[in-house]
Order: structure tokens, then sequence, then C-alpha cells
């Protein structure tokens, strides 16, 4: 590797790790901010609703209204739960993973059959920080869309490189064109989707293979380098 590219690569590992800084940051102010006034808002539409306890149409409206807050409240809870920070500094990278693969059942419900070697090692904290949001959005998107009821996620070390795999025997899809897709629209179903696990791995130096096709299930597969 020459010298511009080994700049290169230093600059974008960087990039990652201030874009994660600033999602951390987006994070907790909307747990400050938005999360505490829907909580206020309820709290205002439970007074309305006893208030109007002899209108049926009045009360069944605050009703809808509740409804649709506690509907939101949760849905950004669960934002905030899959994109808190998990402690990548002082956490040595299979237990990151082991604990992505956790939260991930415990939010889908979808079981996640993990393979970590006890030798696995840890890594920079930009390589620490890709390889969680790579599986993080790996298994997302096979959550939503494979149709499968388990995963199975290994990681593994090679000398200076570290290999995540993440398959599932679902639907199965065509890569090329879920890719040609989210090139056009940028993100997809409120993820990054496969365009950004690609981008993520270019950014390291790494390489990603997707295999799947509809009907057969799919397996993707990155190497990083273990910077």
């Amino acid at each position: 590797m020459g010298l511009r590219d080994a700049e290169s690569r230093a600059a974008s590992r960087r990039l990652l790790a201030t874009s994660e800084r600033e999602l951390q940051r987006i994070v907790l102010d909307m747990h400050d901010g938005p999360v505490q006034d829907i909580f206020a808002a309820l709290s205002q539409l439970q007074v309305v609703e006893r208030a109007v306890a002899g209108d049926a149409a009045s009360q069944q409206r605050v009703q809808q209204a509740i409804g649709l807050l506690e509907r939101a409240l949760g849905e950004i809870r669960n934002f905030i739960g899959a994109f808190r920070p998990p402690g990548f500094e002082r956490r040595a990278l299979g237990e990151i993973v082991e604990g992505l693969a956790v939260q991930h059942e415990t939010l889908t419900d979808q079981i996640v059959e993990l393979e970590l070697p006890p030798d696995l090692g840890d890594c920079g904290l930009p390589t620490k920080i890709a390889i969680y949001r790579i599986l993080q959005e790996a298994l997302a998107n096979g959550h939503r869309h494979s149709g499968a009821s388990r995963q199975r996620l290994r990681v593994a070390r090679h000398e200076n490189a570290i290999e995540l795999t993440v398959t599932d025997d679902g639907r199965g899809f065509d890569p090329e064109r879920v890719l040609a897709r989210e090139e056009d629209v940028g993100v997809e179903g409120g993820h990054f989707g496969l365009r950004g696990i690609q981008d993520r791995v270019e950014m390291l130096g790494g390489t990603l293979t997707i295999d799947s096709a509809p009907g057969r299930g799919a397996a993707l597969s990155v190497v990083l380098p273990a910077e």
C-alpha cells in the first residue's frame, strides 16, 4: 500500500469514528428532547381523557391520539435502543458482537446462532465500530426481508484480517438489483442497507461478498484489515 493509500485509509477510519460520535449525539438529543415531550403530551392527554369521560366521541378521539403517541414513543425507544453506544472503547470486540446478537434477539424475537472463537482478540476503534454497524445492519436486513426464523453470525480472525459472515435460509434476493435501487434512493427501509455496508467496507479497505438469489437464502461475508 502506497503512502497516499495509507493516508486515505487513515482518513476514512477517522471519519467513521467521527460519524459514530455524531450518531450518539443525535441519540442523546432524541432522548432528552422528543421523548420527554411525548411523555408530557401523553400525561396531558390522560388528564383530558378523564375530563371527557361522559363524551364518547371526544373520548374516542383522545384515546386514538394516545395510541398514536404511544406507538411513536415505542418506535423511538427501539431506535435509541438499537443505536445506544455499546462501550466501544472499553469493551473487547467479542463482547460487543455477543451483546449485539442478544440485543437483536430481544428486539426482534429472531434467533441468532453465534460463532465466536475464544482467541478473537481486539482491533482498533474505527474497525470495531464498523464491524458492529455492519453486523447490526446485516442482521436487521435479514430480519426485515428474509422471512427466516433465525440467522447465523460468525466472526473469525485470520492473521491480520477479521472475517464476518451472516447467513440465513430465508427467501433470498437479487443483490445487484437491491444495490442498484439503494444507489438511487440513498437509504432503503429507513436503514442504509447493503449500500451502507458496502461503503463502510470500502472505506476500511476490506472486501464484501454477497451470495444470494430468490428462493435460496443469503450469505453476506466481509473481510476487514484488523487495524
